[in-house]
């Protein structure tokens, strides 16, 4: 008797999670691509979003009296507090910034990538600050690589690793999900051998 009810146990937690999965997904609202490099020296971007704990503007910057390694700087304010800021080096055509709504409670999540690093952020209310949620030097992939974080069309967020200079390229995927009871991201490996990720992400 036990042995049964544990055993529906574990197919009523199973079909709860599921349930869960299935009714999150994943929304690009915004997306400006390679957008550093058309700002000029000492330039900034200034983007303004609502969000569940009040508006937040990230303000985005090329410094031109810094060394190469802190050559963007990244500032976020939460109702006209700072509440993050970050440096950045320079790259080879730009920074790519995208934002992705979580559609089941309306989290929003930033994205700041170029073609050798990408970063997802969103805020921590318990934190009362900006969280790294994806830094795609922490997942397996190729060297040389191309990183992008997007939401796909049919709703899933993921990280893809992409070997752009082969003549037909091919994309590795991890497929990331909100975990509430550890107020993070967990992830699923989704392997390798994708058609690339142009063909499959929200426009």
């Amino acid at each position: 008797m036990r042995k049964l009810f544990a055993v529906l146990v574990g197919m009523l937690v199973m079909l709860c999670a599921s349930m869960c999965f299935a009714a999150e997904t994943y929304q690009m609202v915004y997306e400006a691509y390679n957008f550093t490099e058309n700002l000029g020296e000492d330039e900034a971007v200034n983007e303004n979003f609502n969000t569940p704990y009040g508006a937040m503007k990230i303000q985005m910057r090329k410094l031109w009296n810094s060394s190469s390694d802190k050559r963007m700087h990244v500032i976020t304010w939460l109702d006209d507090k700072r509440i993050s800021e970050n440096y950045y080096p320079k790259v080879n055509n730009g920074y790519t910034f995208r934002v992705i709504k979580n559609t089941s409670n309306s989290e929003l999540y930033f994205v700041f990538e170029s073609m050798e690093r990408a970063y997802m952020y969103g805020y921590s209310p318990e934190k009362k600050t900006m969280m790294t949620y994806i830094d795609s030097l922490n997942y397996a992939h190729e060297t040389g690589a191309r990183p992008t974080i997007v939401a796909l069309k049919d709703g899933r967020l993921v990280l893809a690793f992409e070997q752009v200079n082969r003549p037909y390229p091919s994309s590795a995927r991890y497929q990331f999900f909100w975990d509430n009871s550890t107020k993070w991201f967990g992830y699923r490996d989704l392997g390798k051998d994708w058609a690339p990720i142009y063909k499959d992400k929200q426009s």
